[in-house]
């Protein structure tokens, strides 16, 4: 009774600390909105306010977005957070909450499951609780961090399933499959995983073949939505459909290269494995993370040192122990970076981001049999060591830590990055909206005009009369030319007493001395323009 009592007040601790780790600083690490976390609030406000997103679709299953068609949960999930907080950073930024409130719960749960040990387990739940590989996206309204909390509940319900195959546990195993069907696109992958995986149990008769009629079954619901609204951009982000890399092969070939040798197979399938193996190296998982400074920058490393041994140690004693379930936790980790090595967009911890929980996973089993009894028969010895472990672990973490929530936000190229700039111009706007015709926004730099229905709360109804998105670029995008008074086009005649708002580049052949300037930080973002 006693360990039992210790384990959940470790357990609560833990979640109290990732919890808390959550809150501190959550408005200004990241420093600011990105366009798809305005873009989900936005949509959540409209259906919120209208019951149909900013096109007029009544409850739609796809968001049309930038016409990217983003798959809906995180935005409705975070229709009762822009309820209670408002549309702000933190009313969209809570739809993850939930997520981080449970998620080293879940891994407790998943790796008692695996192992049976409850000393793994905490260890487990710590590390999730305070890796910055994935609280990092919890930090933000991204799609991947809530998609990754639901594959770890399915692959909890998944063995619970084939040890004990009843209605109960089959039943939320395949609920928590469809619903991470739509949260992210990589979602799609897991769910062929887990249908592979689950023929093979039915092969062995460890399954029923019922089985495979609740995976028919979620093919079925989810299927029924990609016909109806037919997204895009998951097809533009296939490496092998970017022009970048047919361009490369004709190159080859120019150069006197054989079709034979160089074709879009051969070339793909030795991109696609250099790419693969990146994902274990430790220059991703250690030094630098994602390529895109929105998700990784050197300095923040997506686990420290000590994981990232451990997972050596772990992977040994799985096979030296013969764990039973050894074999599905390898096939988590080697499955995991498929959906992300198969993008053009380089190295993604977003589209990686279930790679860390068998990583975890392994290195909480690594940590506890290098740590146990079998290795360390002084009691005394045994403590100082797991202190001793403890304390060079949160020395690593807190580097990255600190380097992200005091450093990263205030660096130039993360102030670009996060597209930052766009609330302060709205509110010049505010102050100046009845004294212009016309506002003239450069689109440079992404789809501005979410910022300005985001931060100005401009009323879903009436955009709803207004809103057209032009046909979808070769990255999948859409624009929105204009809107109200507000245009995003600087190549078109401009009005008198109108306003021309660009990035300094914009202005790079004028005189730029007597223009107003929205800055952040030291970094002016926004130059202004009157045109009389």
């Amino acid at each position: 009774m006693f360990k039992k009592v210790s384990t959940i007040i470790a357990l609560a601790v833990i979640t109290l600390l990732s919890t808390g780790l959550f809150f501190f600083k959550l408005n200004s690490s990241p420093p600011c909105l990105n366009a798809d976390e305005a873009s989900n609030g936005y949509s959540a406000y409209s259906i919120l306010t209208t019951y149909k997103d900013e096109y007029g679709s009544l409850i739609p299953l796809r968001f049309k977005s930038f016409g990217d068609y983003k798959l809906p949960l995180l935005t409705y999930l975070a229709i009762p957070w822009i309820k209670i907080f408002g549309l702000n950073e933190v009313g969209i930024r809570m739809a993850n909450f939930p997520f981080v409130l449970l998620f080293p719960t879940i891994v407790f749960l998943f790796t008692y499951e695996l192992f049976k040990k409850k000393n793994y387990s905490l260890i487990a739940s710590l590390l999730v609780g305070f890796t910055p590989g994935i609280q990092l996206l919890g930090r933000q309204a991204h799609e991947g961090y809530m998609t990754a909390f639901f594959i770890t509940l399915a692959s909890l319900f998944f063995v619970k399933t084939i040890k004990k195959q009843n209605l109960f546990n089959s039943s939320l195993f395949f609920l928590t499959l469809l619903i991470s069907l739509f949260g992210y696109h990589s979602s799609r992958l897991w769910f062929g995983f887990y249908f592979i995986i689950a023929l093979f149990f039915v092969f062995k008769k460890q399954l029923k073949k019922i089985i495979i009629l609740g995976f028919l079954s979620i093919l079925l619901l989810f299927g029924i939505t990609d016909l109806i609204y037919s997204p895009t951009r998951i097809k533009s982000l296939l490496f092998f459909n970017n022009i970048g890399f047919s361009l490369k092969i004709n190159e080859l070939r120019a150069e006197g290269g054989s079709r034979l040798v160089y074709n879009k197979f051969t070339v793909g399938a030795k991109d696609l494995i250099f790419e693969y193996l990146k994902y274990f190296s430790p220059q991703f998982l250690v030094i630098q993370g994602d390529e895109n400074i929105r998700f990784g920058f050197t300095g923040v490393s997506p686990i420290t040192i000590i994981e990232y041994i451990f997972l050596f140690v772990g992977l040994y004693y799985l096979f030296k122990n013969k764990e039973k379930w050894r074999y599905l936790i390898i096939l988590l980790l080697l499955f995991s970076p498929v959906s992300a090595c198969l993008s053009w967009a380089g190295l993604s911890v977003t589209r990686s981001i279930f790679i860390f929980i068998p990583i975890l996973v392994i290195s909480s089993y690594g940590i506890g049999n290098f740590l146990s009894k079998e290795n360390i028969s002084n009691k005394t010895l045994r403590t100082i060591s797991f202190v001793l472990f403890i304390l060079i672990y949160f020395i690593f973490s807190f580097y990255s830590w600190d380097f992200y929530l005091n450093h990263y936000p205030k660096r130039a190229t993360t102030i670009r990055a996060w597209q930052c700039g766009y609330k302060e111009l709205t509110n010049f706007i505010k102050e100046n909206y009845y004294k212009y015709d016309r506002f003239y926004i450069t689109r440079k730099n992404g789809q501005p005009y979410i910022y300005l229905l985001f931060y100005l709360q401009y009323s879903p109804a009436s955009y709803q009369q207004q809103a057209q998105l032009s046909l979808p670029d070769e990255y999948g995008f859409g624009q929105v030319e204009n809107f109200d008074k507000f245009s995003f086009d600087l190549n078109q005649e401009k009005i008198n007493n109108s306003l021309v708002i660009g990035f300094p580049d914009d202005f790079s052949n004028e005189d730029t001395t007597n223009y107003q300037k929205i800055t952040v930080g030291t970094e002016t973002i926004f130059l202004i323009k009157e045109i009389k």
